[in-house]
């Protein structure tokens, strides 16, 4: 059987037992000033965190913590679409969600407590655990969708309540909760791990809630089960990642998702088809270029089957990091700046990424940021930086990234974090590729020639040749010439695959 070891704020038991009266709390959560979302949802979890440390009657507590549940999900309808991490709304609403998860897991460790009647938890304890869950969940999203380390007790606690759950026959527990709906315990954890297992962390900007959605309308295709052998794709559950892969004292867990990867297949000849995200019942606001290759990399990944070949750790090492596209195109090239001037003769000049062949360049070179790396992963690095003279990049911009004496790497800035008790800022890099080759593209127009422009070309994406461009330099379907030190040839863009701030990364088809 499972132990519920479980993080909950400490307990002021010097009082009495609260009195709460559930259309109280309602009430005053009716009247917080949602004109004001960021104070409403300070002043909500501010009132949580006081009832959190304080005794209560168990069925009080759970309904009131459904009445903050729906009080945050009227608050998240506030937070203006892709707001960053530094956003202050998004902030408070995280702390908030966190209060609500504790309130749950108090509920849970009051009502699996053998000394309580058995009667009490009769049908309270499967709706605080699937709360808790529910909650722990939502905290993750928050952590995949802005690029940061999630803490290890958000999943191992998820992993762990679902055991409890499942041992004392509760998985199948359903309820209604605020923002979601008819909720079923064993469908909210499924959400989270087939989430965890798509690599989040190195999916597009705004996949992680397209993902949410699509694993929603396919929870029939994915189940938990306690035997490998029964499946083909299986991934095993473990709390936290060991090099023997094997939890000590747990029954394995294994994550089934056949089924899934036949649907993904059908719902990516329907996109490649209809090129359109309605086609599989997603919001046709959705990028479709971006959702199919999204989709592809999921099934690749999970076909394949990889495992980590080692843990992801803190480390203190130093990192040197420039911002833009123009610095990181002077980095790639060998430490010489792009110069459109040279290009004005229609001469053709060699372009090599580690030679520095643009000799003479009026351009200057940009300033190498000095950063320590906080934790890195496969897909990315979380940096500080404690240069006060100088900002970080912003969300969406493209930098190169090295160890000292290193190969740069092109990233984009995923999150950053500045505050007063912070000396300089901490940024997430996720990885877009090593050993960027740079160019240099001639948009082509029925004006005529545009001018010259840096550009990297990086590895194919589904046989077709990508490049990476400024932001506005090509549309789909343009025109262009590439230079590069094979020569001159003419291309047309043919889609675009993602549009950040400062860069857009495309596919292409020579044409002559």
């Amino acid at each position: 059987m499972s132990t519920l070891q479980l993080t909950i704020p400490a307990r002021d038991h010097a009082g009495p037992a609260l009195r709460i009266k559930p259309r109280e709390v309602r009430q005053w959560l009716e009247d917080l000033p949602y004109l004001d979302p960021a104070r409403a949802a300070s002043l909500a979890s501010r009132q949580l965190r006081v009832m959190n440390r304080q005794d209560m009657p168990t069925p009080a507590r759970l309904e009131t913590l459904g009445q903050f549940l729906a009080a945050y999900r009227r608050l998240g309808d506030a937070l203006p679409p892709g707001a960053g991490d530094t956003d202050k709304l998004g902030l408070l609403l995280r702390r908030l969600c966190q209060d609500i998860a504790f309130g749950y897991k108090i509920s849970v460790s009051e009502l699996a407590d053998d000394k309580r009647p058995a009667l009490l938890g009769g049908r309270q304890l499967p709706r605080a655990l699937l709360g808790a869950i529910h909650t722990l969940g939502l905290q993750l999203d928050h952590y995949y969708s802005h690029y940061q380390r999630a803490p290890r007790a958000l999943w191992s606690e998820c992993l762990t309540l679902y055991r409890y759950a499942r041992e004392h026959g509760h998985a199948d527990y359903q309820d209604e909760l605020a923002g979601a709906g008819k909720a079923r315990l064993d469908e909210a954890f499924r959400r989270v791990a087939l989430l965890r297992q798509s690599d989040p962390y190195r999916l597009p900007a705004g996949m992680v809630a397209a993902l949410s959605d699509y694993f929603r309308l396919h929870m029939a295709a994915s189940r938990i089960c306690d035997n490998e052998a029964c499946c083909h794709n299986a991934f095993r559950l473990a709390e936290t990642w060991k090099p023997d892969g094997i939890d000590s004292g747990q029954a394995p867990l294994y994550l089934d998702v056949d089924e899934l990867v036949m649907q993904l297949g059908e719902d990516i000849a329907r996109l490649e088809h209809h090129r359109q995200a309605q086609a599989i019942g997603l919001p046709g606001d959705l990028p479709a270029h971006t959702l199919l290759q999204t989709l592809r990399g999921l099934r690749q990944h999970w076909v394949q089957h990889p495992e980590r070949s080692s843990a992801r750790e803190a480390v203190n090492s130093p990192v040197e990091m420039v911002c833009g596209l123009d610095a990181a195109w002077c980095m790639a090239n060998g430490g010489e700046a792009f110069d459109p001037e040279r290009f004005l003769d229609g001469t053709h000049i060699d372009i090599q990424a580690t030679a520095g062949t643009l000799k003479n360049s009026q351009c200057q070179v940009p300033r190498i940021l000095a950063c320590t790396a906080l934790n890195h992963t496969a897909g990315g690095v979380a940096v500080h930086a404690e240069d006060e003279a100088q900002a970080g990049p912003v969300a969406g911009q493209l930098v190169a990234v090295r160890r000292p004496g290193g190969r740069w790497v092109l990233a984009v800035c995923r999150w950053l974090s500045t505050h007063q008790q912070l000396r300089g800022f901490e940024s997430g890099l996720q990885y877009l590729a090593r050993d960027p080759a740079p160019t240099v593209i001639q948009p082509l127009d029925e004006g005529g020639p545009a001018r010259h422009q840096p550009a990297f070309i990086l590895p194919p994406r589904d046989n077709e040749p990508v490049l990476l461009v400024p932001t506005g330099a090509l549309e789909a379907g343009q025109l262009f010439k590439l230079r590069s030190d094979s020569g001159v040839r003419q291309a047309r863009c043919t889609r675009i695959l993602e549009q950040e701030t400062g860069y857009l990364r495309i596919t292409f088809r020579p044409t002559g």
